[in-house]
């Protein structure tokens, strides 16, 4: 009897507070944009967990044949993934001028663990057909594509270089992106730590535009896109570095 009350007990609460409407989604204070394109991912991710109540949770490590953990296989699956891959330094990274929210994104940008529909049909969240990419360029969504060679998003990286003045390839990779962008800056401080700060904002704004047509359905130019880059940009870097070069709004 105990075991059957607490079996329903339990499914009660899975069903009425995590569920979709249930009142683990409910909030104090209303939450940001930011945070309600990650309430919604993290509701889309949860939409293929399937809780077994009769069965008691497990750890299974993966890199292990016995699905025991080791420190061994451990150390080889992170050295797998050092081998030939480009890196970011922490001092480029850790940017105290771009917000904490902004700099953990980049992060998960640059190890690929952003929900991207290519991350989402290898985890088996999302089906095959919708693998492709928001803008309609029949092409798989992966970080690669959506941030860079994407025709539409990738305009703008090009409006962008065109405003600061730069002509450059754009790389294969997210990280060799950030790397070269950085280097159009010379050895000057300053104009290193701005371009730190577009890069961040750009991909930023590029993700939050994303998810906007993904679940709003509603779309904004590439042009509005830039124009909010800027203006981001520019209340980021305005208290430190652009009164010391002297740049107004209008200026910049």
């Amino acid at each position: 009897m105990l075991v059957k009350e607490s079996i329903y007990n339990c499914v009660w609460y899975v069903s009425v507070r995590v569920g979709v409407e249930g009142q683990a989604w409910s909030w104090r204070r209303r939450l940001f944009a930011w945070g309600e394109d990650e309430v919604r991912e993290l509701i889309f991710l949860l939409q293929s967990v399937s809780l077994q109540v009769y069965k008691i949770d497990t750890w299974h490590w993966k890199s292990e044949t016995s699905q025991v953990f080791s420190v061994r296989s451990a150390y080889k699956l992170q050295a797998s993934h050092l081998i030939g891959v480009s890196t970011v330094a922490v001092t480029t990274l850790w940017n105290k001028h771009v917000p904490l929210k902004v700099v953990l994104f980049a992060w998960r940008l640059f190890r690929d663990r952003l929900p991207t529909k290519d991350n989402l049909l290898r985890r088996g969240v999302i089906p095959y057909d919708s693998r492709l990419c928001i803008a309609e360029c029949n092409t798989v969504e992966t970080s690669t594509h959506l941030f860079l060679h994407c025709p539409t998003f990738g305009a703008v990286w090009y409006l962008l270089l065109r405003w600061l003045g730069f002509s450059i390839a754009l790389p294969l990779g997210v990280v060799d992106h950030f790397n070269q962008f950085s280097l159009d800056g010379g050895n000057v401080k300053a104009r290193g730590a701005i371009l730190h700060a577009i890069w961040f904002v750009t991909t930023w704004e590029i993700w939050k535009e994303r998810n906007n047509r993904l679940f709003n359905g509603k779309h904004s130019s590439i042009f509005n896109v830039v124009d909010k880059i800027k203006s981001l940009a520019f209340m980021w870097l305005q208290f430190m570095w652009l009164q010391k070069l002297q740049t107004t709004w209008n200026l910049w």
